[in-house]
């Protein structure tokens, strides 16, 4: 028999297996694993060198301010600067008077408040209001003098106008009768003021009394007459003593004003604060066994709340412990007694910058061995 032979001759084709393309499998079990140790690995050395190696406490931006008050009950009449202005020592900050009381007498100014009788309140009434007359005359014939210039400065190319049958005559005619109107008017007003002023001088105790102003002039009086030595409330039917005027002790700004013109201010009450711009300080708070890293002279970097950074130096340390501020202290936790410091800036342009956080919270800190 014929032996059967199938591989006779050798195949010329040959067969080359293909690579897979599977993605091989990644342990991604052993990636988060390995992750969450360096984390954990990472923040333990940072807290073991920040606890170890660096001093750091929570600290308060303060800046010296002075809250104004007054020994007496007073009213505010006027002020003179308004929140966020700067000042300098000796600039007006608001005129106030105090109060008097019809039965009393003021034996210190020589002022016997009973001698004010009915005729003398009607007088200074009527004083106010002849007064504020004039001034409202006077406001209007400037006011007609403005419109009495515009006139004039238009009547000659009116009359032109006319001349070439461009406007009719009636316009010409109104303004020049407009012109005659005011005029007149003017010429009235100033009989009216003179006698008015006449009227004043022949009024009871006339030559005494006069209207109070206020000194930067903006004020007509307010309603406020003077007479020997006592300033009466036209609209409240009150006496005060004459006007005062307050200065600021100190370059400042003046960041807050407690109480509104004509309100009445209490002598327990402030009146307005003014903030120093230079130097701005900060309280560091220390636990009490950081004292030992701590020494005058030592510089800290301050972290503001705002994610910058600045630097300062202790200046004082106070004597007593003090509470830690409560918005430091934990509620659950007992009260915390710690070492209060006061760092200061370097120069005029870190106060400035600090000037901003005033009563915010900040982190000071500094290297142990610095």
């Amino acid at each position: 028999m014929k032996s059967v032979d199938f591989q006779r001759n050798k195949s010329l084709i040959r067969v080359v297996n293909e690579k897979s393309n599977k993605p091989k499998k990644r342990n991604i079990d052993k990636i988060v694993y390995l992750i969450l140790l360096c984390a954990v690995v990472f923040f333990g050395v940072y807290y073991l060198c920040i606890k170890n190696l660096f001093v750091t406490a929570q600290g308060q931006v303060l800046i010296d301010v002075i809250n104004i008050r007054l020994t007496e009950d007073a009213r505010i009449l006027k002020h003179f600067v308004a929140e966020g202005d700067s000042v300098k020592t000796g600039d007006t900050l608001f005129c106030y008077a105090n109060s008097l009381k019809n039965d009393l007498e003021n034996s210190e100014n020589g002022i016997n408040l009973k001698s004010y009788n009915a005729q003398d309140n009607w007088a200074l009434k009527e004083i106010y209001n002849l007064k504020k007359k004039i001034v409202l005359n006077k406001i209007d014939i400037s006011k007609n003098y403005t419109v009495i210039k515009s006139y004039e400065a238009e009547i000659k190319n009116l009359t032109n106008q006319v001349i070439l049958d461009a406007l009719p005559r009636t316009r010409l005619d109104f303004v020049q009768n407009e012109l005659l109107r005011l005029n007149a008017e003017n010429t009235k007003l100033f009989i009216e003021n003179k006698e008015l002023e006449n009227f004043m001088k022949n009024l009871p105790s006339g030559s005494k009394l006069t209207m109070n102003s206020f000194r930067d002039g903006r004020d007509g009086g307010g309603g406020y007459v003077s007479n020997n030595g006592v300033t009466y409330n036209i609209y409240s039917d009150e006496y005060l003593s004459e006007l005062k005027y307050f200065k600021t002790p100190m370059d400042g700004i003046i960041t807050r004003i407690h109480r509104k013109e004509q309100e009445v201010n209490l002598k327990s009450e402030d009146v307005m604060s003014v903030h120093k711009q230079h130097p701005t300080t900060i309280k560091g708070f220390f636990y009490q066994e950081d004292l030992q890293h701590i020494r005058i002279g030592d510089e800290f970097t301050i972290e503001f709340p705002d994610g910058s950074k600045s630097k300062g130096y202790v200046k004082r340390f106070y004597i007593a412990t003090y509470n830690m501020p409560d918005e430091f202290q934990k509620k659950y936790e007992p009260t915390t007694r710690t070492i209060a410091v006061d760092i200061y800036p370097f120069n005029e342009e870190d106060s400035k910058k600090w000037y901003a956080f005033h009563k915010m919270g900040v982190v000071v800190s500094k290297f142990i061995f610095n």
